[in-house]
């Protein structure tokens, strides 16, 4: 549902995911280079790893019996020649505020409406933005506080910006590029948990033509993402999150409405250099089907660390430059009537699968 929650952005590591647990912040955004105009897919990622056993210095774990520990600034471009960068600080060196989200590390910061820093390494990024999440994706009570201080579940979710107005400048390697609300493309989630999603597949976007109409929907955007959940240490499999957006209204796939009957069949792979994503979810009163594809080459693999200190124990790819369509019906019993035909572009998406 479109509810914004800014509580569901805070830093969610207390109790036992102190020491045993992660936050990311993540960002998506185009903008415009001021000398040429050719467009480029950045991302920015925040990440918090079990604070509660931090220093002055990051801890990486890479001792025996040692959990790592540090804030992650991780920040790149997706397409061809896409990389990334990151710069990791001891849990010391960040400040973060008691009520409400404002971190700062080092040259990096972020909050509820602004995030800026920069990084160096092969390449140099300085980025300065505000954002204003206008469309959120509100999953219901499965990361309500209740729910959270009972922690039954790996991985939480919540899409505070399925569609972001970003503003602002980033500097790639001396170049400036300009971000504007008009053309930013923007999109801003946050997961947190114990433990990472396997398999795990999530897409979002919001440069969308409907062809009914053959207009380009300015005001709509889309998140689906889905796998086997673990529950208290049992894997529930093909459990969807799903909601599109639509011309004001939202249409939307919860598997944590049980009572809707929400279902899903996916598969995801690669084929002749090609990444692909085909979905179907439904529920009593919607269903959807994705056909998504991203070139291999404008992927990158996503290195990350469990929090307990494994590193890459899945293969994860992912990438902002996806393609394809998607066909929204309403359904009425066995009755499906279709609603709209979206080709989609830009499209961020991400899977994680076993190696």
């Amino acid at each position: 549902m479109n509810k914004h929650d800014i509580k569901r952005n805070l830093p969610m590591l207390t109790g036992k995911l102190a020491g045993d647990g992660y936050d990311r912040w993540c960002h998506s955004f185009t903008g415009s280079n001021a000398r040429t105009g050719k467009k480029r897919t950045f991302f920015v990622e925040y990440c918090i790893l079990n604070p509660e056993l931090g220093g002055k210095e990051p801890i990486m774990g890479d001792k025996p019996y040692q959990k790592p520990a540090y804030f992650m600034v991780r920040a790149g471009v997706w397409g061809k020649k896409g990389f990334q960068l990151k710069q990791y600080y001891g849990i010391e060196e960040m400040e973060v505020a008691p009520t409400f989200l404002k971190i700062t590390a080092g040259e990096c910061f972020l909050s509820e409406n602004n995030i800026w820093g920069r990084i160096k390494g092969a390449h140099s990024m300085m980025w300065s933005l505000r954002m204003d999440k206008k469309t959120s994706f509100h999953v219901g009570y499965s990361a309500s506080k209740p729910v959270r201080e009972l922690n039954p579940f790996d991985m939480y979710w919540h899409a505070e910006g399925l569609r972001t107005y970003f503003e602002g400048t980033v500097t790639l390697d001396g170049e400036r590029y300009d971000v504007t609300e008009k053309e930013c493309c923007g999109y801003a989630d946050k997961k947190w948990g114990r433990d990472y999603t396997c398999p795990w597949f999530w897409l979002y976007g919001n440069q969308i033509k409907s062809l009914r109409s053959g207009r380009i929907l300015q005001k709509s955007a889309f998140a689906i993402g889905g796998g086997n959940p673990v529950v208290m240490g049992i894997s529930l499999r093909s459990k969807p999150f799903a909601d599109i957006y639509y011309e004001g209204k939202n249409r939307e796939i919860n598997y944590a409405a049980p009572w809707t009957f929400a279902r899903m069949r996916y598969a995801c792979g690669m084929k002749r250099g090609k990444v692909l994503w085909h979905v179907k979810a439904t529920n009593l009163r919607t269903a959807m089907e994705f056909k998504i594809v991203c070139d291999e080459n404008e992927m990158q693999k996503l290195e990350y660390q469990t929090p307990d200190g494994v590193w890459n124990r899945d293969l994860r790819i992912g990438g902002g430059t996806g393609k394809g369509e998607i066909r929204l019906y309403k359904r009425k019993g066995r009755r499906y009537t279709l609603i709209d035909k979206l080709l989609v572009k830009g499209v961020g998406c991400e899977y994680t699968g076993k190696r």
